[in-house]
């Protein structure tokens, strides 16, 4: 259980959030399923497309398009993790551990706003965990799992550069059964 409940929460959390608020310049409350391929960008159209192409990528469980959308330098922050990891690197072992015990996690988003080069999205996780550790327990496997989060994505020249999210922890073990 040590090895996965880190992981789960990392791989849920890592999505983005929030350093400070700004007026929208654009929002959405409709979900998407690709990536516009319209090339001509402003700053603003670029970040929203980084953000989509993300979460594109995700629901396909696409780690390499995943990793190719984050700077080098890329900041990944959220509540489970006990400091800032950085480098885009860190997708592979954030997430590729999500894919395999819950081969049916997608991510859904609700709605984003976006200034320049920042999108904040909130979106809602859910699968169902299929594979889990031997130090998992064993109810844990079968169960279904429904997480709001909300992300921040800071874009620059193309790439996250920072990935930094919220959400409510002891609701996702609740749903695992790990607490009540």
């Amino acid at each position: 259980m040590k090895n996965l409940i880190p992981v789960l929460l990392i791989v849920m959390g890592t999505m983005a959030g929030c350093t400070e608020q700004r007026k929208s310049d654009t929002e959405t409350s409709q979900p998407f399923t690709s990536v516009p391929t319209d090339t001509t960008t402003t700053t603003d159209d670029e970040a929203v497309k980084v953000m989509q192409a993300m979460f594109d990528a995700f629901n396909r469980h696409d780690l390499e398009a995943m990793q190719a959308l984050y700077a080098d330098s890329a900041v990944f922050m959220s509540p489970e993790m006990p400091e800032r990891v950085v480098g885009a690197h860190h997708v592979k072992t954030i997430y590729g551990p999500l894919f395999e015990m819950a081969p049916n996690v997608k991510n859904e988003v609700l709605h984003y706003i976006h200034n320049g080069d920042e999108v904040a999205v909130e979106f809602v996780s859910t699968g169902t965990v299929e594979n889990i550790s031997p130090d998992d327990p064993i109810d844990m496997k079968g169960r279904k799992f429904e997480l709001r989060i909300f992300a921040r994505l800071k874009v620059k020249d193309g790439k996250i550069v920072e990935d930094i999210s919220y959400f409510d922890q002891m609701a996702f073990l609740q749903q695992l059964g790990l607490t009540e």
